[in-house]
């Protein structure tokens, strides 16, 4: 017999953790010719779909990606800019002189482009790219040279763009799901896969039933006592904050 589980005492995370943990061992073991594997596949199947859903309603994990590479593009472009600015103040004349021609270029597309908006500053990229890409300005940038700080920029900001359309595509590519109603077919799935279990086990006794049974069992009691344990700290802390309270 499988015990009862108060779905509505977990947490979230503990909830698709406890279906998770459940999944994982169902897909292990072996299931031939049983007819309850048709309703194990639909329970998989919800399962993997909550775990979509829930991961999605966190931070895009394109989130931080995106942000180190923004970062990086930033860090880049101002060493290219602040080598180019060094260069114009050396000694020699004709080496100032050609660093002064891409810094006027560099400012004409924004001084302190790295402090705009992303899109803004993608923008701006593009178009400083585009210029200092002439076969004229890349021999400037050679005279200094900074080729290699420039590649840095050029390089950098390509992989920034790159990571953004790959977030684009798979943005698109994702289901729109009613969150709270993947979560309810999952807990119903994990209803009828216990009532599932313990009926075939009654009308043809299996020992792999047995064994899923007790898996199962062990699951629940182990979830039970994490909500047990929460609740009593929960209680714990209102009492001594009543406690503190009343002194």
């Amino acid at each position: 017999m499988i015990e009862q589980m108060n779905f509505s005492k977990l947490h979230l995370n503990e909830f698709l953790s406890y279906c998770g943990e459940i999944s994982t061992y169902l897909k292990s073991i072996d299931k031939e010719g049983l007819q309850i594997v048709p309703v194990i596949d639909q329970f998989a199947a919800r399962y993997e779909v909550a775990v979509e859903v829930s991961n999605r309603s966190r931070s895009s994990k394109f989130t931080h990606l995106l942000k180190g590479k923004d970062h990086r593009r930033d860090e880049s472009f101002l060493a290219f800019r602040n080598l180019v600015e060094a260069c114009s103040h050396r000694k020699d004349a004709t080496f100032a002189e050609k660093a002064e021609s891409l810094l006027r270029i560099i400012r004409s597309h924004g001084w302190s482009l790295h402090t705009k908006g992303r899109a803004n500053q993608s923008a701006k990229m593009a178009s400083l790219v585009k210029e200092l890409s002439s076969a004229e300005n890349t021999s400037l940038i050679a005279g200094l040279s900074a080729t290699d700080w420039y590649q840095d920029m050029v390089d950098d900001n390509a992989e920034y763009l790159k990571l953004q359309e790959d977030k684009t595509v798979a943005e698109s590519s994702e289901d729109d799901y009613d969150t709270l109603e993947v979560y309810k077919d999952l807990r119903i799935s994990c209803e009828q896969l216990f009532e599932g279990i313990e009926v075939l086990n009654r009308i043809a006794p299996n020992e792999k039933y047995d064994q899923m049974e007790a898996f199962i069992n062990d699951c629940t009691q182990r979830y039970q006592t994490i909500v047990k344990t929460r609740t009593t700290k929960n209680e714990n802390a209102k009492e001594e904050q009543t406690e503190e309270q009343e002194a």
